[in-house]
């Protein structure tokens, strides 16, 4: 059951992400078309910023989720019940310090914006863009229940409509009035309608939540805080290394770099949330089986995931290299191209960022946020220094040669440390041996395939660029085959999916 609900979820993840994927590309598109590269520039800003207010929620959420695997195995509905009750305090506490911190906030975004933009309508648009983020903190708490269930499938397909029925109306908007307060107040409507329904779908199978009660023991709270005190370092460190790049960038160079540079994170993000929608199906089971098996078990499917978390990073980051830049001259055209040393560094980031995956998803599996909740305030100190004073000096590349940095000087290293010798009571070694040895034939991948696409980059075209992402899918994945075919870890994966496919052609 634990194998079927992983693959479930992982699959329609990944389905539902990729439809929603093309009517945002589409939006961006007509959005550049209709409002311009500034006001682009603008709404990545505004993301921006409203993420960094992000950190008042202080990472409860993971925690929270952590805490019920247990009672929800247990059918505890009232110590449920509880946790759910603390939940929805402080996300609706969050929600309401962001609304009054960010209005706070709003007279200082004209210090970011060189555009010529009226500041009231700098004003006005970051007032909506907050009060959509803010209804999330005051209507979404309830839906952990759906990834505690492993049901998390189910939040993807609610996901999916809504930003279908997002994207185009605010396509249809953008073309008949082009105005950017539209575009905003289609998003939260249709958000709130999103939550109205979820909750109400939560409600109708968990039918008990309405009439439960339950409270927390001391010791239980005592528990919660610690982990919502090392989760709030953690989300901090987090944001302040990912949310201030078009903080600096629009400050240091301008707000059309602020766009150029989120048309390449938007292709690039979109391919990571493909990998991280997948790998996320897995999630709820990880901790599902630590609590049930041995760290030997746990320590011999982390060896599995992290076979297949390399695979698919790898894959995605290759492929992205030889293929992004094209696709961004096809989609938006060659004013929206940037520098190859920058987006080198994007996607050298990406890399490290999804390989952090199976490391991660044991960490959180085990509840493991207290040993390293200093590493990522030390990893956002030396990111924020180096990226500003790189800036600086070297233009866009400092901004992603400053997170490089950084990610390398600590997360890098610490995570897997805690990870190997909390969880897996294994040498660190170990993780690094297999990290050089998966490096090296992520690299052969690379030379294969540069040598081969780059004559398809010189003479781009619609087919030539579809020939490329070919010669990318077979190239990668057929030189995989070839070195893996005989490990563990691919005979794991292989018995899987015939035995998927055996049960596929008896049903039928």
């Amino acid at each position: 059951m634990r194998v079927k609900n992983s693959l479930i979820n992982s699959v329609a993840n990944i389905v539902v992400y990729i439809l929603t994927w093309l009517p945002t590309f589409v939006v961006r598109k007509v959005f550049l078309m209709t409002l311009g590269n500034d006001i682009l520039g603008l709404n990545s800003l505004y993301v921006n910023v409203i993420g960094l207010m992000s950190i008042f929620d202080l990472g409860i959420g993971t925690a929270i989720v952590f805490s019920l695997y247990k009672p929800f195995a247990e059918e505890n509905r009232e110590k449920i019940k509880a946790y759910l009750n603390y939940y929805k305090k402080f996300y609706q506490l969050a929600g309401g310090l962001i609304l009054i911190v960010g209005l706070f906030v709003t007279p200082v975004l004209q210090f970011f914006v060189s555009a010529e933009i009226p500041n009231i309508d700098v004003y006005r648009w970051f007032i909506l863009a907050l009060i959509n983020t803010v209804i999330g903190y005051f209507y979404s708490y309830q839906l952990c229940i759906l990834q505690v269930a492993q049901l998390g499938y189910k939040i993807s397909i609610g996901q999916a409509i809504s930003k279908t029925i997002i994207s185009s109306l605010q396509i249809v908007t953008l073309l008949k009035f082009k105005q950017f307060d539209l575009y905003l107040i289609v998003e939260i409507i249709i958000n709130i309608l999103y939550y109205v329904m979820m909750n109400t779908y939560i409600l109708k199978h968990y039918a008990w939540l309405k009439v439960t009660r339950g409270e927390l023991e001391v010791a239980e709270k005592k528990d919660l805080f610690k982990n919502i005190k090392a989760m709030f370092l953690h989300k901090l460190g987090y944001l302040l290394v990912n949310s201030t790049d078009n903080l600096i960038i629009a400050r240091y160079i301008s707000l059309g770099a602020v766009g150029m540079f989120n048309s390449y994170k938007l292709v690039i993000v979109a391919a990571e949330n493909v990998f991280w929608k997948g790998m996320s199906g897995v999630s709820a089971s990880i901790g599902d089986f630590m609590a049930q098996n041995s760290k030997e078990s746990v320590y011999e499917v982390h060896k599995k995931l992290y076979f297949l978390n390399f695979w698919l990073a790898s894959f995605i980051v290759i492929a992205l290299y030889h293929t992004v830049t094209p696709f961004i001259v096809l989609w938006l055209g060659m004013q929206q191209v940037m520098d190859g040393f920058s987006v080198g560094l994007i996607l050298i980031n990406s890399y490290l960022y999804m390989m952090r995956y199976c490391v991660h998803a044991f960490k959180e599996g085990a509840g493991v946020y207290h040993e390293d909740r200093f590493a990522p305030l030390f990893e956002a100190s030396i990111n924020l220094v180096l990226s500003i004073g790189l800036v600086q000096v070297l233009g866009l590349p400092g901004v992603m040669l400053g997170t490089l940095v950084s990610h390398l000087s600590v997360v890098f290293w610490v995570n897997p440390k805690v990870v190997y010798q909390h969880v897996f009571n294994q040498p660190l070694s170990h993780y690094f041996k297999r990290y050089i040895l998966y490096l090296v034939i992520a690299m052969l991948a690379f030379g294969l395939t540069y040598g081969v696409t780059l004559p398809l980059k010189e003479h781009l075209t619609i087919w030539t660029f579809l020939l490329n992402c070919g010669c990318n899918i077979v190239l990668i994945n057929a030189l995989y085959l070839v070195i893996f075919w005989k490990t563990r870890e691919f005979q794991y994966f292989k018995d899987i999916g015939f035995k998927i496919l055996q049960r596929q052609l008896k049903g039928r």
